[in-house]
């Protein structure tokens, strides 16, 4: 190599997925195909997960960075039915992207009805805010993991909230 380069998080996603491809496909002609073949997949995956070896503990690190981040604002906002599940978001004080939203509709869940809560402020704090009144206002409490945010395709200001359990 010329030169230390840079993976972007979709380069390091798209490597990633292909190893595991990798030690499926391994997993299913050991045994199978000639040994020397299935030697040769098995030293280039251990290969491939050396040079991964530091891009892994960088990704591991900045997970449970964010995690703490995420449960230090849920701490300290009394946030008790949700849980921040949108890593892609770096700081909950930043300004999020949806301008103009002033609220948040809940309706994908286990409970009775829809609900909707109002967004006070610009910040995904606001909206995490405003996530856990709707997922707690409709009794799901199985579905606590905000995933996303989706602009409602009839009223912009208004984004649709998804979740997992």
């Amino acid at each position: 190599m010329n030169c230390s380069p840079t993976l972007s998080a979709e380069d390091f996603k798209t490597i990633h997925n292909a190893l595991c491809e990798m030690r499926s496909v391994y997993e299913t002609i050991h045994g199978v195909v000639r040994e020397p073949v299935a030697d040769k997949l098995a030293h280039a995956i251990r290969e491939m997960e050396a040079g991964l070896a530091r891009a892994y503990e960088e990704d591991h690190k900045a997970f449970d960075n964010k995690h703490d981040h995420y449960e230090d604002v849920r701490s300290q906002l009394g946030l008790s039915n949700s849980v921040w599940s949108i890593f892609e978001v770096d700081n909950l004080a930043d300004r999020h992207p949806f301008e103009g939203a002033d609220r948040v509709v809940y309706k994908d869940h286990w409970g009775n009805k829809a609900v909707s809560c109002s967004v006070n402020g610009l910040t995904w704090a606001a909206l995490y805010v405003a996530a856990n009144a709707c997922i707690r206002d409709s009794g799901d409490s199985h579905h606590i993991f905000i995933e996303q945010f989706d602009i409602d395709k009839e009223d912009t200001r208004t984004l649709v909230l998804r979740t997992g359990s």
